[in-house]
């Protein structure tokens, strides 16, 4: 285990315990304060993934996915104090009104930790990551690979399509303006395209991809493109 990932875990233990300090006036004892503290971890991961996954995509989209985790976690935040509320408890209508904690002090808590968590890891974790090595959503699942499999990325409308060099075609939520600023090494030829450079072959008017694909070059882009083909 490395020691970055020994790290984040020592965070989500003393997460649960200070959530568990920040709770512990809804219930009577502190046993159930720090239940209620570990089991919140699972609704604020719920949170912390919920949000790397819609920010994979754009305009209405994302401010859907966004609302539908930020509602998913609540809910999960809910059904963890219910759990400590009947367990310790005992559906005590005298604790009832305490044990309600209200939503917008929920949101704070996990966002806050969720946050915290991104400020101290992910900047870490990018540093130890090359740039080469890229993830995104399709079809709903995490997709991790190097830039070197991707021949180019085309613009669909909502959508972008990234072609790998075996054959595989990606298709996701990420712009590809958003692409551009992930793969600075990567050249745009055309409004509608993104290539990776190692696999063209420049044609004057148009650009050969791994000896399958031909990509027009567009006159926003023909001098760049031009000169730096020239140059290599």
């Amino acid at each position: 285990m490395s020691k970055l990932i020994r790290l984040e875990i020592a965070f989500w233990l003393l997460t649960a315990f200070l959530m568990g300090l920040l709770v512990q006036d809804a219930f009577s004892s502190s046993q159930g304060s720090w239940l209620a503290g570990c089991l919140l971890l699972i609704p604020t991961l719920t949170l912390q993934k919920g949000i790397a996954w819609a920010l994979d995509f754009s305009g209405l989209k994302r401010i859907v996915r966004l609302f539908l985790v930020g509602v998913s976690s609540l809910y999960l935040a809910y059904l963890a104090i219910a759990f400590v509320y009947w367990y310790f408890l005992g559906f005590n209508s005298n604790y009832f009104e305490k044990s309600i904690i209200n939503p917008i002090l929920l949101w704070v808590i996990m966002g806050f930790f969720t946050g915290l968590n991104f400020f101290l890891f992910r900047k870490k974790a990018e540093s130890n990551t090359t740039p080469e090595t890229i993830s995104f959503y399709s079809n709903r699942k995490l997709v991790s690979l190097k830039a070197e499999e991707i021949v180019f990325i085309e613009s669909l409308g909502e959508y972008t399509s990234v072609q790998l060099k075996n054959g595989q075609s990606l298709k996701n939520g990420v712009k590809i303006s958003e692409w551009t600023n992930r793969l600075p090494k990567f050249l745009r030829v055309h409004r509608s395209f993104l290539i990776n450079p190692d696999f063209a072959i420049y044609k004057g008017q148009e650009i050969e991809l791994n000896g399958e694909f031909t990509i027009p070059i567009s006159r926003s882009y023909k001098e760049l493109t031009k000169e730096y083909f020239l140059k290599e």
